[in-house]
């Protein structure tokens, strides 16, 4: 069973250091914009740091993995810890009524954490048997998805109950604790002392842009990686667009409050922890293929079918099975890129990867914004038709390659 994995202690103290740091995460998603929305009164200030918060992605995001492939990936990911940690230290030096500290602070934690998901799949792969991967991400996905429910809860009652700096206060140890549990890892398999050999500063500029290149071009000329960057991007796009427009659908259609927006929001995250378990049980049995197509499908139809039937129950019970086979697709696609990137690449292909997740999110939250006159109900009713178009493009080319891959063994 998966579960074994547990009992290993290198995977254990980073699953521990992931779930506890996401904590964290979740409570400062939560606090920040309701603090700012109180500060200002302004959606656009709201707004601005959601996307202060992503440029740093957009723009490091694959550079980011290419410095992760020249460091020690599990100091890396310490060293990430406590500066994240340092950063959001400085709220308690500056003023709190100030809105450009928060928007410093915010680009300069997101700058730092760019090297944080490609320094963390690839210190997975270096921990963890390749045939265990979708194991440990379903775990993962699992336990992130029991995070997730209790997360914002916990943000919103500290902020009221203890004000901001309690909340930041709580974040900043959640990445030490992160960071030693970390630092207790033990990476014997990868020898990172490589022969220093002296070369130019230019020299080693262009060899590791060189390098970056590399990562890029291994992606454009394999097939498989193309197919998954093309699907993930575009669902990406359309979750960019859902988080624009999700908002007045629950509020304007519904004509529902925050207090029931919030319920719907936890029981995605109910749906997530369903879908994380499903997929340990059905990883071994069911093949990638139609384990990826049958989820894209569904959620493209569930998608259709809440945002066509405004009803709290309906909307609840549909937002809580669409978290079933949104993991499900969304975790084996991004296992399979692991599974098939070769080890001096995945920092590359990661990095890449985080480029493009933020790249069509901010593209689809401008497309939505952009787009608004043409109503909330068509334009969510397009993001539920390019998830069935996804499942019927690419049903062939995806089907065709994982075919190829089994036969190169």
């Amino acid at each position: 069973m998966a579960l074994h994995l547990i009992r290993q202690r290198n995977f254990l103290f980073i699953w521990i250091a992931r779930q506890i740091s996401a904590l964290g995460d979740w409570i400062l998603l939560i606090v920040l914009p309701l603090y700012i929305y109180n500060l200002t009164g302004s959606t656009i200030a709201t707004g601005t740091m959601f996307i202060t918060q992503m440029i740093p992605r957009l723009l490091f995001g694959s550079i980011a993995g290419s410095v992760v492939e020249r460091l020690n990936k599990k100091w890396v990911l310490v060293f990430t810890d406590f500066m994240r940690g340092l950063i959001l230290s400085c709220l308690f030096i500056f003023s709190t009524e100030q809105l450009w500290v928060f928007f410093v602070i915010v680009f300069a934690q997101s700058t730092i954490g760019t090297v944080f998901m490609p320094a963390h799949r690839a210190l997975m792969v270096e921990i963890i048997e390749r045939d265990h991967l979708v194991d440990a991400n379903s775990i993962t996905i699992v336990s992130d998805n029991i995070i997730r429910l209790a997360g914002p809860s916990l943000g919103g009652a500290l902020l009221g109950i203890g004000g901001l700096h309690i909340s930041i206060g709580v974040d900043i140890l959640s990445y030490i604790v992160s960071g030693i549990f970390i630092s207790l890892i033990t990476v014997s398999s990868i020898n990172h002392s490589k022969p220093q050999v002296k070369t130019s500063l230019m020299k080693k500029w262009l060899t590791f842009w060189s390098e970056w290149w590399g990562g890029i071009k291994i992606i454009r000329q394999n097939h498989l990686f193309l197919i998954i960057f093309w699907v993930l991007s575009i669902t990406w796009l359309a979750q960019g667009m859902i988080n624009v427009l999700f908002v007045p659908y629950v509020l304007d259609i519904m004509g529902q409050s925050s207090v029931e927006f919030g319920w719907i929001e936890s029981a995605e995250g109910a749906g997530g922890l369903i879908g994380g378990y499903l997929l340990l049980k059905l990883n071994k049995k069911v093949k990638p293929f139609p384990l990826i197509m049958s989820s894209l499908l569904l959620t493209g139809f569930m998608f259709f079918l809440m945002f066509n039937l405004p009803y709290l129950l309906v909307v609840l019970v549909l937002n809580a099975l669409l978290g079933i086979p949104n993991i499900m697709f969304s975790v084996r696609l991004e296992t399979l890129l692991q599974e098939h990137t070769p080890d001096d690449y995945l920092g590359r292909v990661f990095g890449s990867y985080n480029t493009m997740v933020s790249l069509a999110t901010l593209a689809g939250m401008a497309v939505a914004s952009i787009l608004n006159f043409a109503g909330t109900v068509l334009l969510l009713n397009l993001t539920a038709v390019l998830f069935i178009a996804l499942g019927c493009v690419f049903y062939r080319p995806l089907r065709l390659e994982l075919d190829k891959q089994v036969e190169l063994g």
